[in-house]
């Protein structure tokens, strides 16, 4: 049965090329839709964000994106295929964005009536990480990675999408014991306000600000539960599938209003989010809280009352020896003792799956042209899109007074 087509999807600027389908989801930021590209003979998803110019902060998200997707290309993140160029150049408000499509995504997949062998888990985990691998070695932190930003195929296939909240990170990641000494800028690079709240990392919960790459395998290991809760042998239905750490706050970055800053009131509350982690993986060892650089987040972890983990394997019934192992490695309270990428991928749970011909890394790391430190202004990120649009359309000439502003500093101007 095909999806009625809402009104505003017919208003869409779309060139002849693109041959216009079904809405097939919507979000914050605006409307996905399925087309055919008449061009390669595919179905593509295209994304509308309209007034995009309306928020400055949203519109950078919608193009860091863009920009970071035009230059990490790999089989396990998902492939921009067009930025549709703009009828009125000068004054257009509205972006395109094709991209290759995909079956369904994992937040989808949870809730969907069907059950999972162990060996669907592992295959979806594993390419999971192989995307991630990939973009870490390209220099960038995800920052948002949860189950609807894995897009998957019917074989299993995982694609990583939505990169609006992540960052490059081009100086060598260097540090010591507990994340103390970070590489030079890395600290003025990095900001707080990343990861929906339940896939949050503890780390950016209590705001240290030398967070690394391992703030994504803590968020793989909050995916990969909720992929547990689908193996049959646990049965549970999908309503009743939920992820790990359901909290409904985040202390202190969404404190409960009422009670404004009163870490004894936080602590004793059961929805916050640090305390969800605590009641499955236990309060943190002394040695734990003393690696955290900041005195404040010290004494707030040591208000919460003493408590023990759960046995994870009560909790999935279902799952192998093996995929607890390496579920309570990404699930570390201290990012140091979190396992990486590279040793995720090296688990026995992988074994008899693994395939290093796939296990790539980037040649260079993955640079933008403008600052992303430093707000942009409208006729600055206008132009900044159709440098973007410019990949695949080389004849797309710019408007004189939209060159001239360029991206506001001295950037490399050209796709790397």
């Amino acid at each position: 049965m095909v999806a009625v087509i809402p009104q505003p999807f017919e208003d869409w600027k779309l060139p002849a090329r693109y041959e216009k389908r079904q809405a097939i989801g919507t979000g914050s930021y605006g409307t996905v839709a399925e087309a055919y590209d008449t061009a390669t003979k595919k179905i593509v998803a295209i994304k509308k964000i309209p007034r995009v110019f309306e928020d400055l902060v949203d519109c950078k998200r919608v193009l860091r994106e863009v920009a970071i997707l035009n230059r990490l290309k790999h089989e396990n993140v998902v492939k921009v295929v067009d930025v549709i160029i703009p009828n009125d150049l000068n004054k257009f408000d509205e972006i395109y964005i094709v991209l290759e499509i995909a079956d369904s995504d994992l937040k989808k997949l949870v809730r969907t009536p069907v059950y999972l062998s162990e060996l669907h888990v592992r295959t979806l985990l594993y390419n999971l990480l192989v995307g991630l691998k990939f973009t870490h070695s390209a220099g960038i932190y995800h920052r948002d990675l949860k189950p609807a930003n894995c897009l998957v195929n019917q074989d299993c296939s995982v694609k990583i999408c939505d990169f609006g909240l992540a960052r490059t990170v081009d100086t060598p990641l260097s540090y010591d014991r507990g994340g103390k000494r970070p590489a030079a800028n890395l600290k003025e690079q990095l900001t707080m306000h990343v990861v929906t709240r339940w896939y949050r990392a503890p780390e950016l919960i209590l705001l240290q600000e030398h967070y690394t790459e391992a703030i994504d395998i803590w968020s793989v290991g909050c995916i990969f539960a909720e992929l547990l809760t689908m193996v049959k042998e646990t049965c549970l239905k999908p309503n009743e599938r939920l992820p790990l750490f359901p909290g409904t706050s985040c202390f202190p970055l969404s404190p409960d209003e009422k009670h404004g800053y009163n870490h004894q009131f936080h602590t004793r509350g059961n929805k916050d989010q640090l305390d969800m982690i605590f009641n499955v993986l236990g309060t943190p060892s002394n040695d734990d809280v003393e690696a955290l650089v900041k005195e404040d987040a010290r004494r707030y972890v040591r208000i919460f009352p003493h408590k023990d983990p759960i046995d994870l394997n009560t909790k999935f019934p279902g799952a192998s020896t093996k995929a607890i192992d390496l579920l309570k490695k990404m699930l570390q309270f201290n990012p140091d003792k979190r396992i990486n990428v590279d040793e995720a991928l090296n688990h026995p749970l992988f074994r008899d799956i693994r395939n290093n011909e796939l296990e790539t890394t980037a040649d260079k790391k993955v640079r933008l042209p403008f600052n992303d430190w430093m707000p942009l202004t409208a006729d600055q990120l206008r132009y900044a899109f159709l440098k973007e649009a410019q990949v695949f359309h080389p004849d797309l000439k710019i408007p004189d007074h939209l060159a001239k502003t360029g991206y506001g500093n001295a950037a490399n101007n050209t796709i790397e």
